[in-house]
């Protein structure tokens, strides 16, 4: 009895499998099948070698700070730590796409905007904050690589990667006599991340989460408090974007 038992929870395990692998199988089948009384928009679209469009984004963004010796000197005594907040900020821009093939797009960025503010917090001892707040609006130009999974109905999933330059926009930094954190003008970021594109009938909309990562050290060669515990800046940003092409 005990062996036929076993064969018996054995085999409603092996039927249970089994049911639960033609209902996988089945909703996966029907998700591929067309559906019947969709609209499909924009089928042009997706044959143009060239297409325009703009977005806006909104990004939250911080410095990646990397300690210097100098940190574990007397000079530092007082400081417990340095470290960067994360700030929120703004972008918006122009974007021209180059259609490669169905499946790949390269993305150029000729104008994009950007509005950063930055916050690094010295933190004394005696529980005093010192916060260094550095504002820039920064004009980033950028390529990119776009790969498009097959159009399901009116929705596409999408990865990209590239690259972009960044240079704050306006004069040098004044020169003064009161020690600050200063930061340089030019940074250079690698960058990638995730979308989908969803047709309508006037145009395409195409959310979009990247991520940006800075490549070389931002800080000013400069002597004081605020430089000499720091070897190295590095940005950092996370970034909602909203494209809108034709």
């Amino acid at each position: 009895m005990h062996t036929t038992d076993v064969w018996h929870q054995l085999n409603l395990h092996r039927a249970k499998v089994i049911f639960l692998s033609l209902f996988v199988c089945g909703i996966h089948l029907f998700g591929q099948a067309p559906k019947q009384g969709i609209t499909l928009h924009r089928l042009q679209s997706d044959q143009k070698k060239v297409q325009y469009g703009f977005f806006l984004g909104a990004h939250q963004n911080y410095y990646g700070v990397k300690y210097s010796d100098a940190f574990d000197t007397s000079q530092y005594d007082d400081i417990s730590s340095i470290t960067s907040q994360k700030s929120l900020g703004f972008n918006l821009g122009f974007m021209v796409n180059f259609r490669l093939d169905d499946q790949f797009t390269l993305r150029a960025v000729p104008v994009k905007i950007g509005l950063y503010q930055n916050t690094v917090e010295y933190n004394y001892t005696d529980g005093e904050v010192d916060n260094q707040l550095i504002e820039a609006t920064r004009i980033e130009p950028g390529i990119y690589l776009k790969y498009r999974s097959i159009r399901r109905n009116n929705t596409r999933m999408y990865m990209v990667f590239g690259g972009s330059v960044s240079l704050r926009a306006g004069k040098e930094d004044l020169v003064t006599n009161t020690d600050r954190l200063e930061v340089r003008r030019f940074d250079a970021k690698i960058e990638f991340g995730i979308g989908l594109e969803r047709y309508f009938e006037f145009f395409k909309f195409s959310p979009e989460i990247r991520y940006a990562r800075g490549l070389v050290d931002v800080m000013n060669n400069s002597t004081n408090i605020y430089h000499d515990g720091l070897m190295r800046l590095s940005t950092h940003s996370f970034t909602l974007y909203l494209h809108f092409s034709d």
